[in-house]
């Protein structure tokens, strides 16, 4: 049996610093259409958009490796190597020429980066923590992980500092947190089976994970109650409560760490609590119902008061952080030795829906603009968000079939 240490939490606290800090890097786009010397403020919204979602898509089929990676190297040197590139990584937007073009290319690195974060942490919690735990322990990596976006979004708000100041510095804290992994990341401990045959390890764990339907679900799922954060909060938050609500740039930042706090608040309380009524599916249903809702009420209120926003920006991140779950509940269905693999498929089908989401929004206000007043055409764009969730919420309630107690 596997004992919780001291160390099993200094461990799954490195593996966390990583997720933190892609979270750091994920949502930097939200700020820089505000920033001095942008070289973005006179792109369509729809060809930043598509610049921008480089990210997801390189980072959806890099799960596809990721996950069996992880269970045929271990850890440490998978998160140094891909803490470094995504450091290196932000220094690609700086290129002074065809700023657009480098953007994207910035944002395809830092997305095979960070393809590497959420998976490597569950794979270090399955190995160093017992099963009964893991729960938990997504949700606490996920509220680590928002600290990143909180303190991406609200430094950079109340700063007002330059675009290149603004990579720089998501570069040097990179560089800062690899030294840390290098330095108090242990390799895997003895007695961790790993199949060193890659490509044949690859092929048997997919098709394991691939063949029952709960893993897609529960993947379509995990990424429609990610939308509000990813395809919302990450990218049109801050432009849709600037330029709709009419609210100031600082407000607008405001109200976005409200979602993240509450979220970060939610999510190991959700886990902690699935654990405890042994459930993955009761808590994702009621969750994802609770979630559109509150995303339906959040558009139709455009004219109401600061206070009013605050309150259903918190709201709707307690009812996300059922979100967690989603991940745990792809694991149950798989052997132990497959855990990083069932997180990776989930993650990938995850991003896959964010990849989608972002251009797809981005695209649908271009289109609903020109016809249309700015605030009727976010509106229409961001629907989309609560009609995933609706739909996700049915797939799942129906062919989700939980086979064993949490």
């Amino acid at each position: 049996m596997k004992q919780v240490t001291l160390r099993s939490y200094g461990v799954w606290f490195m593996g966390a610093l990583f997720f933190l800090y892609e979270y750091f890097v994920r949502v930097l786009p939200s700020v820089l259409d505000k920033t001095t010397n942008s070289p973005l403020t006179t792109v369509s919204i729809s060809s930043l958009a598509t610049a921008l979602s480089t990210y997801f898509l390189i980072y959806s089929p890099m799960q596809l490796f990721v996950g069996p990676l992880f269970d045929t190297f271990g850890g440490r040197k998978l998160f140094l190597i891909n803490c470094l590139l995504l450091s290196l990584g932000c220094l690609l937007p700086l290129i002074p020429f065809g700023s657009l073009f480098f953007l994207g290319a910035g944002r395809f690195v830092m997305g095979f980066s960070s393809a590497f974060g959420f998976v490597g942490v569950m794979y270090l919690c399955a190995t160093w923590f017992p099963r009964k735990h893991l729960a938990m322990l997504s949700g606490l990596t996920t509220a680590l992980g928002l600290v990143g976006t909180i303190s991406s979004q609200v430094t950079f708000s109340y700063l007002h500092t330059t675009y290149q100041a603004i990579w720089v510095s998501a570069c040097l804290f990179g560089l800062l947190i690899t030294l840390l992994l290098f330095f108090f990341l242990p390799k895997d401990p003895h007695g961790v089976q790993l199949d060193k045959n890659l490509w044949k390890n690859l092929k048997k764990c997919l098709s394991h994970v691939a063949k029952k339907p709960g893993a897609w679900v529960s993947g379509i799922i995990t990424g429609a109650l990610y939308m509000p954060f990813g395809a919302f909060a990450d990218l049109w938050s801050i432009p849709y409560f600037t330029k709709v609500c009419h609210f100031t740039m600082v407000e607008a930042a405001q109200l976005v760490s409200i979602l993240n706090i509450s979220w970060a608040i939610s999510c190991p309380i959700m886990g902690w609590f699935s654990d405890a009524i042994h459930s993955r599916k009761k808590p994702l249903v009621i969750g994802g119902i609770a979630s559109g809702l509150c995303f339906c009420l959040l558009l139709m209120v455009t004219n109401a008061s600061f206070m009013m926003i605050a309150c259903l920006m918190a709201l709707l991140g307690i009812c996300c952080g059922v979100q967690v779950i989603g991940f745990v509940a792809c694991a149950d269905l798989n052997p132990e030795n497959m855990s990083a693999t069932s997180v990776s498929f989930n993650n990938m089908l995850c991003m896959i829906l964010c990849g989608i989401g972002q251009p797809m929004i981005g695209c649908v206000i271009d289109r609903f603009n020109q016809t249309h007043l700015l605030a009727e055409s976010y509106r229409v764009g961001l629907s989309v968000v609560a009609i995933l969730i609706f739909v996700s919420v049915a797939l799942f309630g129906v062919f989700y079939k939980e086979k064993r107690t949490c």
